[in-house]
C-alpha cells in the first residue's frame, strides 16, 4: 500500500524515509555536518506524510525536528541522543508545522516506532 515515494505503510505503521533534503534541513536546524545523521534512514508513524497546504512539502521528520527546536521543547543535544538512540519515552502526539513555510499540517502526528534500522 504505497501512498508516495517517501512513505509505506509496515502494518504498525508509516515508513517515512528519511529524503536527502530533510536530512539537510535537519542539519542545518541543528547546525551539524549531515555525516552526523547518515545512521538515520528515516522513522515510523502514525500517519502518512501529509502535503503543506502553503508550500507543498511533504511532512518530515525535519517538521518533527524544526518544531521541537523552535518551540524550545527539545534542545539540540537531547534530539541528536534520540537521532542515535532513539525515542526515550513513550510517543506523544504532536501538532505539526510546516519547517519550510510554518503553515500547520492537518491533525496530529505520533513517532509509533521509533526510527529505522
Amino acid at each position: 500500500m504505497e501512498s508516495n515515494t517517501h512513505a509505506s505503510f509496515l502494518g504498525n505503521g508509516f515508513r517515512w524515509v528519511l529524503t536527502s533534503e530533510e536530512r539537510s534541513n535537519i542539519a542545518k536546524i541543528l547546525e551539524i555536518e549531515e555525516d552526523t545523521i547518515s545512521h538515520v534512514k528515516g522513522n515510523v508513524m502514525c500517519r502518512e506524510r501529509m502535503q503543506c497546504g502553503g508550500c507543498g512539502k511533504l511532512s518530515g521528520l525535519d517538521d518533527l525536528v524544526h518544531n521541537a527546536v523552535t518551540a524550545g521543547v527539545h534542545n539540540r543535544d537531547f534530539i541528536l541522543e534520540v537521532m542515535a538512540g532513539g525515542p526515550q519515552t513513550r510517543a506523544y502526539a504532536h501538532k505539526m508545522q510546516c519547517s519550510n513555510c510554518s503553515q500547520g499540517y492537518e491533525g496530529v502526528f505520533i513517532n509509533w516506532g521509533g526510527y529505522m534500522d
